[in-house]
């Protein structure tokens, strides 16, 4: 599971990004849209090491000005843009401190790695969109994306905004900026943030009911998809086993994985036993709640 919907169709590359996706498609011996493997997609990411570029990281570094993206360190503000945006250097729609060459036009194919999944999910939303005036459930879900991306980024990658959910992804070999060390304290920091934003221990209570799943993990990243629709993301057990406990989580709760918490510095929650559909074994989990002051 990468998230629902039908998946959006693949951003329309450069030329630039195309005469480089050709090339690493050629040297892999593949044909135009045919996916890498995930030796050739690991082999690929790693030239981000590569002396090569390196140098290109050195030129971009000495254009101005800041923000600039987080892999490739390519300008996104200051005169640097007008040189590196015709390339396709503009930020990701993902998460605007990586830029749309490094994340959405990154070939097709990918590999596994190092994942942590966030999950956040509003409560009866569907019955309260068949008696709330469309506009007004709108302007709800608008903020309640604005409260995401506040509170995720510049570490999370949103990678899925369905309808009355958000997916988020912790990609410690993706993003400079976090190492795996922190990754499990860093979605439980969030996910309490999130609460909070959206209104969760204040005296007016929250805004919408939500809960959010955790889990963290080895899943399968990349550009993965078929032909013209591709979408950058992770599929794999750690991703179905946090959407699974976000659907267990009440309002006001997180649901974190026995791997998340086993993460933390300190022991945080209550001990849970889950069974969660489409898993066999039973889930150990741990729940945190937190309510609306009285």
């Amino acid at each position: 599971m990468g998230g629902t919907g039908d998946g959006p169709v693949a951003p329309k590359r450069t030329f630039y990004q195309r005469m480089v996706l050709r090339d690493i498609l050629r040297r892999a011996r593949k044909h135009q849209g045919e996916p890498l493997s995930p030796e050739d997609w690991a082999a690929v990411w790693e030239l981000n090491d590569a002396p090569t570029a390196r140098v290109i990281r050195q030129m971009w570094r000495a254009l101005p000005s800041s923000p600039r993206c987080g892999m490739c360190s390519a300008p996104f503000a200051g005169p640097g843009r007008f040189v590196v945006r015709p390339l396709g250097y503009r930020p990701s729609r993902k998460n605007p401190t990586l830029c749309d060459t490094c994340v959405e036009s990154s070939p097709p194919g990918g590999m596994k790695m190092y994942t942590g999944v966030l999950f956040a999910d509003l409560r009866g939303f569907t019955a309260r969109s068949e008696v709330t005036d469309s506009q007004a459930v709108a302007a709800l879900l608008r903020r309640f994306y604005g409260c995401a991306e506040q509170v995720l980024f510049p570490e999370a990658i949103i990678d899925k905004v369905v309808g009355d959910e958000v997916m988020a992804l912790y990609l410690p070999d993706v993003q400079r900026r976090i190492t795996r060390e922190q990754v499990p304290s860093l979605m439980v920091d969030h996910a309490m943030e999130l609460l909070r934003a959206v209104g969760y221990d204040s005296p007016s209570g929250p805004f919408v009911e939500m809960g959010v799943g955790l889990d963290v993990g080895e899943a399968f990243v990349g550009n993965i998809g078929e032909r013209a629709v591709y979408d950058f993301t992770a599929i794999g057990d750690v991703v179905n086993t946090a959407s699974r406990l976000q659907g267990k989580a009440r309002g006001g709760e997180i649901l974190l994985s026995e791997r998340v918490a086993s993460g933390l510095p300190t022991a945080i929650g209550t001990p849970v036993a889950l069974e969660l559909k489409g898993k066999k074994a039973i889930e150990h989990a741990y729940r945190v709640a937190l309510r609306a002051r009285s």
